[in-house]
Parts: structure tokens; sequence; C-alpha cells
């Protein structure tokens, strides 16, 4: 069986050398790799894993295009590096045609990072032109290991967005929304928004998460590992210990994957 795993992250080396021992002191959590390339390769190697989407985040509107240069610089074709873009940028159009330019499937967002709410309306012109592009818009959804809540990115406002925005493809992570699952089973489950098993595997019992995903429907939940803050051969072995058959570990791993983004087959 193939496998991707759709949500990681990676960073020029010099820069993963400061930012992991930052974030781990913040986050509490320690690391599996060093958040490198070479890092993350290895890791999917040990685990096999086909390919892994990469997933940025640009902390601060200036370092939005620096932030998709490295992503382009990548040769690796293992890894299928999204985009960074910052909604709050005065110049979001032009970082949007820079990642349509790079041929980037989507990009990823931090509300909680990014200082900013998923359903501000002065952002639907952001979303809007996001959604007429054609672009996966892949957040970090419900709370984060690093921020105390209350978080940006809660279940209801990224379903206020969809239902603001009919037609945009949204990839809520951590099965919708990290420890804010009761507003996850109230405001997401059953819509058309995509979801990973990342950080759920462990905080929901596994009876709760196969309930969620068998009702939010296995064609729209991807396996993910946040890598390097979850272990990739764990993550495996922990998705295939939910027993939700081999149909369903079909679409989770490789099929739904390869939906959203056809090039993931070559």
């Amino acid at each position: 069986m193939r496998i991707v795993d759709f949500h990681t992250h990676v960073f020029p080396d010099k820069v993963a050398a400061g930012a992991i021992p930052k974030m781990e002191q913040t986050s509490g959590y320690k690391a599996f790799t060093d958040g490198t390339v070479g890092g993350l390769v290895a890791s999917m190697e040990a685990a096999g894993i086909d390919k892994s989407v990469a997933l940025p985040v640009a902390t601060n509107p200036e370092k939005v295009s620096s932030v998709n240069r490295f992503g382009a610089s990548i040769a690796e074709p293992r890894l299928c590096m999204f985009g960074a873009l910052h909604p709050k940028a005065s110049s979001w159009h032009e970082h949007l045609e820079e990642v349509l330019g790079y041929g980037m499937a989507g990009i990823k967002l931090h509300p909680d990072y990014q200082d900013f709410y998923p359903d501000d309306p002065d952002l639907l012109p952001f979303f809007a032109a996001c959604r007429d592009s054609g672009l996966l818009v892949f957040f970090h959804a419900g709370g984060d290991l690093s921020f105390e809540p209350p978080n940006r990115g809660g279940p209801a406002r990224i379903a206020s967005l969809l239902e603001a925005l009919p037609g945009i493809k949204i990839f809520a992570a951590h099965m919708g929304g990290f420890r804010m699952w009761d507003e996850v089973e109230e405001h997401l489950l059953g819509k058309p928004v995509f979801m990973d098993t990342s950080f759920a595997i462990g905080y929901l019992s596994d009876d709760r998460l196969r309930g969620m995903i068998r009702r939010h429907g296995t064609e729209y939940v991807l396996f993910g590992t946040d890598s390097p803050w979850m272990g990739q051969s764990e993550e495996v072995k922990n998705v295939l210990g939910l027993g939700l058959g081999s149909a369903a570990e079909e679409r989770i791993f490789f099929a739904n994957a390869l939906r959203l983004i056809p090039e993931l087959a070559a």
C-alpha cells in the first residue's frame, strides 16, 4: 500500500537548527526529526512513506516571499511543497501570484501564529481569491501546544468561512480542531472539509476517533503526522491499529491525497 503523509514541516538547515529547539521549549514537545529535508526523507524511508506534503507558515508578512522561494528550491521528488501566504499582508495579491507561479497546489495558514480569524469578514476577498485560484487552504485548526486558549482557528469559525464561500477547498488539520473535538462534531463533521489524523490518535480514544472518521466520511480524512512532531513509523502503525478496514485505509493513506494532488502519483 502506498502512503502519503499530508502534514509535515521542513525548514532550511540553518533555520531548523534554531527553530526546532525553540519550538520544543515553547510546546513542551520533543521533535522526532531535526526538521530538515534530509531528516524528513530519512524518516519517510524508515516508515515506508512514499510522499510527504510539506507545509510552511509565514509568521509575518515580510517572510512570505523568502519562505516560498525556499519551498520552490526543494528538488527532492518525494516532497510536495505547499506555499505560504499571510492574510494580513498588504501585498497578498502579489504573494498569491508567486505561489501560483511556483505551481504549488495549496497554502498553509496558522490563525494563532498569524493573528487572524478565519471568518473575519475583512479577509473574505483574500479567501475568495484562494478559492478562485483553485488552491487548497490548509488550516492549523483548534488549539496549539505553543498557545494558551482561546485559539483563533476554532472549528466553528472554519465552518463559517465554508458557509460564506461555497466551493472553497478547506483542510482543517488535527481531525478538524486539536482539543476542540466537541466543536468539530457540532460544526464540521459531514461537511466538505478535509481533515488529517495528526495529533488525534492518543488525544482521542480509538472508539471516538473511529466514529468521527466514519461519520465525517473516509473520503475526507487523510493520513498526517505533523512531522517532526510525531513519529511517522509510529503513526502509520497507529492508524492501521484503528481497524478501519482496507478500503478506508487505502483512501486515508493515499487515494484521498491523490484526488487532491494528482501529481503525487508520480
